[in-house]
């Protein structure tokens, strides 16, 4: 699954560099270090310092760990980013196999899984210069390590990845979801405190310290805002979404719509056939990006919410679904991927 997605990718470039336009603007001499990873390469070069401000929305953990695998492997930072991407995109692939041979004992059901992340159209970016490959791994190894009770493992590993991701936060819900139930041991107690807190801990350790460095308060935030709008009502904002499909905005706003209708039809899926802690992990993560002006990216956003493909799982099941979703998503990956090259999609 690994191998194909990444195949997959090479034909979206492929398709790219046979559409493109010598006259527009587009991505494709970046390569994998296009969008987002352009700011991680000079932010592991440069430091937060030798940035433009803006840069300062991009939390710590994804450049850390470039700079330290920049130390061991030859090629420059930006291929230590691409290989910490695809080394962390592997391994969250193994833990989530893991994850649903112990949730179903299915091991056909966890196959399903693994191809569905791997086949999930926004997870070319898990092949790019991008955090979501190592923030996967510790949301899956996270999830792992409450459904084994492990609470102060699973906290630590929600606390790296609330430094590589603001989204590493919400794993709180999950983590409540898990230990919400009565315990006279104080130290079983002091644990699930710790499973709780440690996504927010980690997010807001970045914040506070961007904050007290820049002298301006929550400024990772702010920056955020400035480029996806003010807070606004998730419904509302969907609403709206819905009048764009049929007006000048259709190709645009109005497609992220359509992703989040496909989107909630696997959040109900989920709902319905798996723990709770999944569902409401993944509702939260589609949530928070559709509380926003600019709907940009927002399908990456929602492949921070992981346990969104054990629905995707749940549907290729189905006899007549199994061999049309693995078929579609893939023509999606290809055809995002390449409008990702071209500029015609934020990823």
């Amino acid at each position: 699954a690994w191998v194909t997605a990444r195949l997959l990718v090479a034909v979206g470039w492929l398709l790219a560099h046979l559409i493109a336009d010598a006259e527009t603007p587009h991505a494709l001499e970046r390569g994998l270090l296009a969008w987002d990873g352009d700011w991680y390469r000079s932010l592991a070069t440069h430091g937060y310092d030798g940035v433009p401000l803006e840069g300062v929305r991009f939390f710590p953990g994804y450049v850390l760990l470039g700079r330290a695998v920049d130390v061991i492997l030859p090629g420059g930072v930006g291929t230590a980013l691409v290989v910490v991407s695809n080394v962390g995109t592997l391994v969250a692939m193994v833990l989530l196999h893991r994850l649903v041979v112990l949730e179903t004992g299915d091991r056909r059901v966890a196959g399903r899984a693994v191809w569905a992340l791997a086949l999930f159209p926004p997870a070319f970016v898990l092949a790019w210069a991008y955090a979501e490959g190592p923030f996967l791994a510790l949301v899956i190894g996270c999830l792992l390590l409450l459904r084994r009770e492990r609470w102060w493992w699973s906290g630590l590993l929600g606390l790296a990845a609330g430094l590589l991701r603001p989204t590493g936060a919400l794993l709180a819900v999950a983590a409540l979801c898990a230990v919400w139930r009565p315990s006279g041991r104080p130290d079983s107690l002091l644990g699930r405190v710790a499973a709780v807190g440690g996504g927010p801990l980690g997010a807001s350790a970045y914040v506070a310290w961007a904050s007290l460095h820049f002298e301006q308060a929550f400024l990772p935030i702010t920056v955020q805002q400035d480029l996806r709008g003010d807070p606004i009502d998730p419904l509302r904002r969907l609403l709206r979404g819905f009048r764009d499909l049929f007006g000048p905005d259709g190709l645009s706003d109005g497609l992220h719509v359509v992703a989040v209708i496909g989107l909630a039809g696997l959040l109900v899926v989920l709902f319905r056939v798996w723990p709770l802690r999944y569902g409401v992990f993944a509702a939260a993560c589609l949530l928070v990006a559709l509380g926003a002006e600019n709907l940009n990216s927002l399908e990456r956003y929602s492949l921070n919410g992981v346990p969104i493909v054990l629905g995707v799982a749940t549907l290729a099941g189905h006899r007549r679904l199994g061999g049309a979703i693995p078929l579609a998503s893939g023509v999606a990956l290809v055809a995002l991927s390449a409008a990702a090259w071209l500029g015609n999609y934020v990823p």
